[in-house]
């Protein structure tokens, strides 16, 4: 490393080895290559790889979005058309996959602004899905809020990977599970329930914490709460654990419950209701008074379980990108775009199987991991481009450049939020000082 660490300038009494601890000071046999890695002039590689690969995008990338637009709407259309016959498998698949691929491929990529500048406008970050109830139900409608993802997900999970302070941290969200004494078996059977409920259990609640807490700051508060339930509520929105819909939420503090760090109505109502409407009460009732009563009772149950399906791939597709014993986890805060940063990109993210469209839109295009964390504002069509260039750049300068089936990363994930393993702790001592931004605590 051409720079020194944070920490070097302070001598160290003990001698620990790199893996489990952010105090090591001796790289262990996997993290030799923290020691040898020239950060600067990998930056500069992935930096022109980047400048190069947006000049290249235009009308093929516009057309590459349409055509895998196309495809989403297909599998929601024959399965809208198809879900009221009899309850089956592939209209249980085509909704779940229609829905699955406008999230994780159409919404993910535009809201990061992959086509701003090759689209005229017509798929803009600053557009897509948000400012009004119409645009979200036209443009993307799902259980989260898009102006709650664009902050949780574009900035804080995006500018703080692998940090306390990125709310999709697996280790750190699940500390609960990991450190509680029921029996493993029970604890994957858990992980699978989890995984079967995940995008209204957990990624729409916490998504609106993180957003509800941004617009407080931003309002600035005119006084502190005083009740005990508006300290309680204070106190769960500025906490880094992660929010999830609770029992408890529906009692009062008072009488023993737990607040909920945004105001339940708006949540229930603005955030969770209109996906709600829209996908399981008025298609079943428009069937049935077309239909029948058992052709709409056959399309909400086609429904029911393509939800549970579509939760279940987007898990396995998105959950397992940034979890499992040989990736990375940081003490400290960087600064964008610096050496140190790109490097996380990597170290701290798995690709999985890619190369044709159609294994990349059966993958939401999330097995690009790595890239898209490097320049989350190219499109899909870039990411196939880029892949093997950084597997090269990452191989020249001994950078760890992970990618398994995605299966196999599944069971690494498990294997996390169940307490088996841990990731990897990155010594700060071997931190490159200029980069560092700020400290955060972690565990």
């Amino acid at each position: 490393m051409t720079t020194k660490g944070i920490l070097q300038d302070t001598p160290k009494t003990n001698t620990e080895i790199s893996g489990s601890s952010y105090d090591a000071t001796k790289l262990s046999k996997e993290d030799a290559w923290i020691g040898e890695c020239d950060l600067d002039e990998f930056r500069q590689e992935i930096v022109d790889l980047g400048k190069k690969l947006l000049q290249q995008q235009g009308h093929a990338d516009l057309a590459h979005l349409q055509k895998i637009m196309s495809w989403s709407r297909g599998c929601q259309y024959i399965g809208a058309l198809t879900m009221w016959y009899c309850v089956n498998p592939l209209s249980v698949f085509l909704l779940s996959l229609g829905c699955m691929s406008r999230w994780a491929i159409i919404g993910h990529h535009i809201c990061h602004g992959g086509f701003d500048k090759c689209s005229e406008g017509r798929y803009n970050r600053f557009k897509f899905g948000v400012g009004s109830m119409w645009r979200r139900v036209v443009d993307w409608l799902d259980w989260m809020l898009v102006e709650a993802w664009n902050v949780e997900h574009n900035q804080l999970h995006h500018y703080h990977l692998g940090e306390i302070d990125d709310p999709d941290l697996v280790e750190h969200n699940l500390a609960f599970l990991r450190v509680s004494p029921m029996p493993k078996p029970l604890k994957y059977i858990a992980v699978t329930v989890m995984a079967m409920i995940w995008k209204w259990w957990y990624y729409s609640p916490n998504t609106f914490k993180v957003l509800t807490r941004i617009n407080k700051r931003r309002a600035g508060e005119p006084t502190p709460p005083t009740t005990k339930q508006g300290k309680a509520q204070a106190a769960a929105l500025e906490s880094h654990d992660a929010a999830t819909i609770h029992p408890l939420w529906f009692i009062p503090v008072t009488l023993g419950g737990e607040a909920a760090p945004f105001p339940l109505i708006t949540f229930f109502v603005n955030v969770l209701g209109p996906f709600f409407v829209q996908r399981f009460f008025l298609p079943p009732l428009l069937i049935s008074m077309m239909l029948g009563a058992p052709a709409g009772r056959n399309a909400l149950i086609n429904l029911v379980l393509a939800e549970i399906l579509t939760n279940v791939h987007s898990f396995i597709i998105i959950v397992t990108n940034h979890a499992g014993d040989d990736l990375y986890r940081f003490e400290h805060h960087c600064k964008p775009r610096s050496a140190t940063f790109f490097l996380r990109q990597v170290i701290s993210s798995s690709n999985f199987d890619m190369g044709t469209d159609l294994c990349d839109f059966m993958h939401g295009w999330l097995n690009y991991q790595i890239e898209h964390h490097l320049w989350p504002d190219l499109s899909m069509l870039s990411y196939q481009k880029a892949a093997p260039l950084v597997k090269s750049i990452c191989k020249k300068h001994g950078v760890p450049y992970v990618q398994e089936n995605v299966f196999v990363r599944l069971r690494k994930l498990a294997d996390i939020m169940v307490g088996s393993a841990s990731m990897r702790r990155y010594p700060s001592a071997f931190e490159k000082r200029d980069d560092m931004a700020m400290a955060s605590n972690q565990e």
